[in-house]
């Protein structure tokens, strides 16, 4: 029982990335079930199967995004060397996905602009926002308590104008066809952050 569950849950985890794939080419709006269903290999009724609706489907399979954005972002805040060398590598990590127009980053700037009209989407963008100005405003903390940022304001609120950037950033990259490179977007981040922390080693 316990190997079948494993396998449903392997099965599940593997047709909301074929969702996810879809999404990022064609947009939340246009995506169907039978184009879910066709990048997976598999019978639109298994879909409904496992999903039931074509929002719940949609809504999971950001989730499933935002979880492993979560785990590499747990990965990069637990690295090696001070709080403004692990934030810089956060950073760098974010502004080369956003400049190498990371498809992933395309989904996630369609589900914000859909969330606009969908309560259940509104509270998935939210939760994934609350969790990056956390992850922001820890190790910001941390770098504070220990003397390596003399901050300008709370941590919460660099956090927040942090958070802000990469979304502005991604949104003028995938929205404008701005030829913005990875490097140059990420050294626009760790310019901003330098600014508003004052890190001692900078």
């Amino acid at each position: 029982m316990e190997l079948e569950t494993e396998r449903g849950a392997d099965r599940r985890a593997e047709l909301l990335a074929a969702a996810a794939r879809v999404i990022a080419r064609r947009g939340y709006a246009g995506t169907r079930f039978q184009d879910v269903a066709e990048e997976a290999g598999v019978a639109v009724g298994t879909l409904q199967h496992h999903f039931g609706t074509r929002s719940r489907m949609l809504s999971e399979a950001l989730e499933q995004w935002l979880d492993e954005s979560d785990a590499q972002l747990a990965i990069l805040r637990g690295g090696e060397g001070d709080a403004w060398e692990r934030l810089q590598g956060i950073l760098t990590y974010v502004g080369t996905r956003i400049g190498e127009r990371n498809p992933a980053w395309n989904m996630w700037l369609d589900f914000t602009g859909a969330a606009l009209k969908d309560r259940e989407l509104r509270r998935s963008a939210g939760r994934s926002q609350q969790r990056w100005e956390a992850a922001f405003a820890d190790t910001i903390a941390e770098g504070t308590a220990a003397g390596v940022f003399h901050p300008v304001t709370s941590a919460r609120e660099v956090a927040s104008v942090l958070s802000a950037l990469l979304d502005g950033i991604g949104l003028q990259i995938f929205a404008t066809d701005s030829d913005m490179s990875g490097a140059e977007a990420t050294e626009r981040l760790v310019a901003t952050a330098q600014a508003l922390l004052r890190p001692d080693s900078a």
